[in-house]
C-alpha cells in the first residue's frame, strides 16, 4: 500500500493533473493525501469539489506552512493511517506508465533502501534533476556553488562533476546508488521518515531535501535512481522564476543548513551570503523581478540579513 502525499497552493488544476496520472498509471492499493497549503484563490473547494466522495483521496485544508511542514502534515496523517511506503510529489508532476510501481517492487524487494528516486524528465522530454553521488565538502561548495567559479578551470569543473554528480552519459538500465534526490518526487519508506524526524520544519521553502539527504546519512539510511521509472516535471510553475520572495526564502534556508548540517564557518557562510544577495541585487537592476523595487530590495537584506547573523553565530551541529 503506497500513500502519497501532494502540496498544492494556488494550482489546483496542476494538482488534478498529477492526480489523474496516479489513477492512470498506480497499480497498486494506495491513498492521496492532498494538503492545500493555505491558498489563496478558490483551489481548496475545487479539489474537495472534484474528489468529494473518492475514497481514495483525502483533501487536508491548512494555513500556509512551507514546504516542509504543509507535506509533514500530509506525512503524519499517512504513518497515522497505518501506510508504510509514503511517495512525496510535487503537484506539477505527472507519473509515466509503471513509474509507481517500479518505484514500489524496488524498495519492497530491497531492504537496505530506504527511498528510491525516479528519472525527471522536462515537458520536453529533456532529463533534468540529476542526483548527487555524494556530499559536497564547505570547500568545494564555496567554489563551486559561488561566483568563486569563475576563476576555475575547465578541468577543475570537470573533476566536480566527476565526483559529486551522477551524470546522463553514465546512467544505463541498472539501479545507481545516490547520496541526494530531487525533492520534486520520491518514495520512502515510514521508518525512515520517522527516525529522521520527517521534514525539518525550521525552513519554509527550499533545501529541504538536502537537509533530509544529511540526516539520512548520518543514519545510515540509503538512496537509489531508478533509471526505468520516469516521471515528468513542470518545474517552476509552484513558485514561478525570478521571484523576490523565492529567493528570499532560499537565502534564509541556505543559511539554516550550511550552519546547522554543513557546519560552514562563518566566513564561509559570509561569501555566500555576499554572492546571493549580490544576485538579487542585479536582478533588480536588470528588472528580472516581477514588480520589485530597490525598496523591496532592502526589505529582502534585512530579512535575510537577520538568518546570517542568528545562524553563523550559532553552534555548529548537526542535528
Amino acid at each position: 500500500m503506497i500513500a502519497f502525499v501532494i502540496l498544492n497552493y494556488n494550482t489546483w488544476e496542476m494538482t488534478l493533473r498529477c492526480v489523474e496520472s496516479i489513477f492512470e498509471t498506480c497499480k497498486q492499493n494506495y491513498t492521496i493525501y492532498i494538503v492545500d497549503n493555505g491558498s489563496t484563490n478558490d483551489s481548496y473547494y475545487q479539489i474537495e469539489k472534484e474528489y468529494r466522495g473518492n475514497e481514495k483521496v483525502v483533501v487536508i485544508k491548512s494555513e500556509n506552512l512551507g514546504y516542509a511542514r504543509g507535506n509533514n502534515n500530509g506525512i503524519r496523517q499517512a504513518i497515522k493511517d497505518g501506510y508504510d511506503i509514503i511517495t512525496v510529489t510535487n503537484n506539477d508532476v505527472i507519473f509515466l506508465e509503471d513509474s509507481i510501481n517500479r518505484m514500489y517492487s524496488f524498495l519492497e524487494r530491497n531492504e537496505n533502501t530506504a527511498v528510491t528516486a525516479p528519472y525527471i524528465l522536462s515537458p520536453e522530454g529533456v532529463l533534468h534533476n540529476l542526483p548527487s553521488l555524494k556530499k559536497v565538502s564547505n570547500r568545494d561548495y564555496l567554489l563551486h556553488h559561488t561566483r568563486l567559479e569563475k576563476f576555475l578551470s575547465k578541468e577543475s569543473k570537470r573533476q566536480y562533476d566527476q565526483q559529486y554528480n551522477l551524470t546522463s552519459n553514465a546512467i544505463g538500465n541498472d539501479p545507481i546508488s545516490i547520496y541526494k534526490f530531487s525533492g520534486c518526487c520520491f518514495m520512502a519508506k515510514r521508518e525512515m521518515l520517522e527516525e529522521v524526524g520527517l521534514f525539518d520544519e525550521q525552513t519554509f521553502l527550499y533545501f529541504e531535501e538536502d537537509i533530509l539527504c544529511q540526516k539520512m546519512m548520518n543514519l545510515g539510511y540509503q538512496a537509489c535512481f531508478l533509471p526505468d521509472s520516469k516521471i515528468v516535471h513542470h518545474h517552476g510553475l509552484t513558485t514561478g522564476k525570478d521571484n523576490l520572495f523565492v529567493d528570499t526564502e532560499m537565502l534564509k534556508s541556505e543559511m539554516y543548513f550550511l550552519s546547522r548540517y554543513n557546519k560552514m564557518s562563518s566566513f564561509g557562510m559570509w561569501i555566500v551570503y555576499s554572492d546571493r544577495a549580490l544576485t538579487s541585487f542585479i536582478k533588480i537592476i536588470k528588472k528580472r523581478y516581477h514588480q520589485a523595487s530597490l525598496k523591496d530590495y532592502m526589505v529582502f537584506l534585512k530579512k535575510t540579513w537577520k538568518h546570517f547573523i542568528k545562524y553563523s553565530r550559532s553552534e555548529k551541529n548537526v542535528i
